[in-house]
């Protein structure tokens, strides 16, 4: 026998119950099938987790270990199980968002309270755009910020709605002592010979990223695994590499962002939704909100805010 999850929630609520009677009683089994099972549990983990009393039982030191454990991945897998699962609306249920680094996930959130106030938001990060289509598909999420790069199409699930918020130039960012940092624009070509930071999206974001390279001479060498701007953008203020990032961030000590020359790589923010979810009849206003609060930011940051006077604007779109 292999310890599996339904053995930790064994040993979840022989705990929270305190008493073996009880346990047994909440999991709907006879009291010997789960002392029968504890003791099996217990030989797979190498050792007692309880300790037997007359007032129930508590606790080993290896049982609190185990216990702590047990309930984390307990609780994760029931998040999987919400995530993927279809669930059923429930009236009164807070508003989840789902994202993936966009960087209108905050002026998102901040739409969200002003249009629908006094209502619970909760939030989830995941670079996965597939796998947050899902969830808001399967009622994990009622709606999603997601990231597209390139040409490629979005395939929403059945019920799920879709709209283009903006499409957005793909930058880079490089150390602020870099050959290259004094120039206005950068060619791709240029960096053949970098060690590149790029995000670890399984979702053929870094296939984009090599057919690009490629297309411009070169095979990219990808140092680094990362999927949290900020992170990136500490390893390219270190040294470590170049990498593609957002136009809005903001510039920090050590590193410049530069735009592409010719703009080889668009990027898409788009909002996904269901039909019955409680923001679905408000998306387009969110959509239009969203827009504004892009040009807001884009205005802020001089390395966009000059590109944008040299370059067409209706090569970037937004919302209506």
């Amino acid at each position: 026998m292999e310890l599996q999850v339904r053995h930790l929630r064994v040993i979840c609520a022989i705990a929270s119950a305190g008493s073996l009677n009880r346990a047994a009683t909440q999991l709907g089994l006879g009291q010997p099938a789960l002392s029968h099972q504890l003791r099996r549990i217990e030989k797979l983990v190498g050792g007692a987790l309880f300790r037997r009393g007359q007032n129930g039982v508590e606790c080993t030191a290896l049982g609190v270990l185990v216990l702590r454990r047990a309930r984390a991945i307990v609780a994760a897998f029931d998040e999987l199980e919400r995530d993927f699962h279809r669930q059923e609306p429930r009236a009164g249920e807070s508003v989840r968002v789902g994202w993936n680094n966009s960087a209108l996930t905050a002026p998102l959130l901040g739409s969200l309270r002003e249009i629908m106030p006094g209502k619970q938001i909760h939030t989830r990060s995941d670079v996965s755009r597939s796998r947050l289509l899902a969830q808001v598909a399967n009622r994990g999420v009622d709606l999603a910020l997601v990231m597209i790069c390139g040409q490629r199409e979005l395939s929403a699930p059945a019920k799920v709605r879709a709209l283009t918020v903006v499409r957005e130039p793909s930058f880079v960012a490089l150390p602020a002592d870099h050959a290259l940092a004094h120039r206005e624009e950068i060619s791709l070509g240029e960096l053949a010979g970098e060690n590149w930071i790029v995000s670890g999206c399984g979702d053929g974001c870094r296939v984009v990223f090599r057919e690009l390279c490629m297309a411009h001479g070169f095979d990219p060498v990808i140092s680094h695994d990362v999927d949290i701007d900020a992170t990136r953008e500490d390893l390219v203020s270190a040294g470590c590499g170049v990498a593609l990032v957002q136009p809005t961030r903001p510039q920090r000590p050590g590193l410049v962002i530069r735009p592409l020359a010719g703009t080889p790589l668009y990027v898409r923010h788009v909002l996904a939704w269901r039909e019955d979810a409680a923001p679905a009849f408000r998306a387009r206003e969110l959509g239009t909100r969203l827009a504004v609060d892009y040009w807001r930011m884009a205005d802020r940051n001089p390395h966009y805010r000059n590109w944008l006077d040299h370059n067409d604007l209706a090569m970037i779109s937004a919302a209506g």
